[in-house]
């Protein structure tokens, strides 16, 4: 590897030796007896001459290789002015686990610099109530970013706050070409959304332009749907309201839940948005209107839209809560006063799809007339379901069995 590095060495040297010589020699726009054709001839910003210097500084072979040619290739008289440089500046809005692997494959991607972090401030966590560091503060430590360019600023909009304007002047000093944001946890004002010089963007987890808002996630499962897909789109200071740049789209399996649909997006997510934003900064990518009249806003899920009903609500609507509300808040039903919590529900596809043609739609019973007390006892479970686990409030989980026979009977 030592020795690549040197070969690599050695031939960026050559080339960039070759440019120079062409830049002061041959270059119409550069060359010392031409400065009255300056800024005339190429409208790249940099100069496609001194931006294949920067790439070859930058990048190992083929792919400064790559890039060189193809800025050459496209570099025509009478283009306008296009803005093009060798990486782009980024800056990272995030507070959620989540915004973790985004993080990591932004910093390792040589066509990005992260050259600042907005993060929220520490929080008290626990029974002690200890000052807790935000995650995507101590990742970024760990990715060895400057500590220096993480903020966690408490207000943001530089015209109603002092702190606002420091914070927004930070920003500009940063230059930066991107900002990205993804589950920040606080509306972004315009101020500063018109800083990057190419564009705010948001990661959305969800399918746009159909479910914007606060739970765009758990929407897809309550509302059954069978495939979904990211949308990386342009920020304003509306909810999820801009244009669309480009989406990801996958199926979701029976079995799936929020968890498994996150997971999904940590694995294939980060590669996907660095490629659109190398993309879109070239000028390859254009962008979507969103069709309004199709949006629904999805509100932010509380505890209470957890509670179910296992005698009366259908199977198919418990279902989908279970894997909207997997990660939290969890859904529950109340027994003699107390919470119990559904912490595993297992169904069989092939059964399910059966029993719901045949109207056997509840979870607990399928025949109303019989008493709560007595499906308990008789274990009229619909029988689609293969496993059921269930936490009592202050007891440890306990699969269906130890749960009718210690509480029920």
């Amino acid at each position: 590897m030592k020795i690549w590095k040197k070969i690599d060495k050695w031939i960026s040297a050559f080339f960039i030796f070759l440019i120079k010589i062409y830049q002061y020699i041959l270059s119409p726009d550069k060359w010392i007896p031409s400065l009255w054709l300056k800024w005339r001839i190429c409208m790249h910003e940099p100069h496609c001459s001194e931006y294949g210097i920067r790439v070859f500084r930058r990048y190992w072979v083929f792919r400064w290789l790559f890039l060189t040619s193809d800025r050459v290739l496209h570099c025509t008289w009478g283009m306008n002015k296009i803005y093009d440089p060798e990486f782009y500046k980024v800056v990272f809005f995030s507070s959620a686990p989540i915004g973790v692997d985004f993080l990591k494959e932004l910093s390792e991607d040589k066509r990005f610099e992260i050259v600042g972090i907005v993060t929220q401030c520490d929080k008290p966590v626990g029974r002690w109530m200890e000052m807790c560091e935000n995650i995507i503060k101590s990742e970024s430590k760990k990715l060895k970013i400057d500590n220096t360019d993480i903020v966690t600023p408490n207000k943001l909009n530089p015209e109603k706050s002092d702190e606002g304007k420091e914070f927004a002047q930070r920003l500009k000093n940063k230059e930066p070409d991107f900002l990205v944001v993804i589950a920040y946890g606080k509306i972004i004002p315009q101020a500063i959304l018109d800083i990057p010089k190419i564009a705010p963007i948001n990661i959305h987890g969800s399918l746009l332009e159909k479910y914007r808002g606060a739970s765009p996630i758990q929407s897809i499962f309550l509302n059954n749907e069978k495939e979904t897909w990211i949308t990386i789109m342009k920020m304003d200071a509306g909810m999820d309201t801009w244009n669309m740049i480009e989406k990801l789209k996958f199926q979701i399996p029976f079995d799936w839940t929020c968890k498994d649909v996150i997971a999904k997006m940590k694995e294939t997510w980060p590669k996907f948005l660095n490629n659109v934003l190398w993309k879109y900064g070239k000028w390859l990518l254009g962008e979507e209107i969103q069709n309004n009249d199709k949006a629904t806003y999805c509100s932010k899920i509380e505890k209470e839209s957890a509670l179910i009903d296992p005698w009366k609500d259908s199977l198919e609507d418990i279902y989908n809560k279970y894997r909207g509300f997997y990660l939290r808040p969890k859904i529950y039903f109340e027994l003699n006063g107390k919470r119990v919590i559904v912490e595993e529900l297992k169904l069989d596809e092939n059964l399910f799809e059966e029993n719901k043609k045949n109207t056997l739609l509840n979870l607990v019973s399928f025949r109303k007339e019989v008493a709560w007390t007595k499906w308990m006892t008789e274990d009229l479970l619909n029988p689609s379901v293969i496993e059921i686990k269930v936490k009592p409030e202050g007891k440890k989980v306990m699969d269906w069995d130890g749960f009718k026979n210690g509480y029920l009977k």
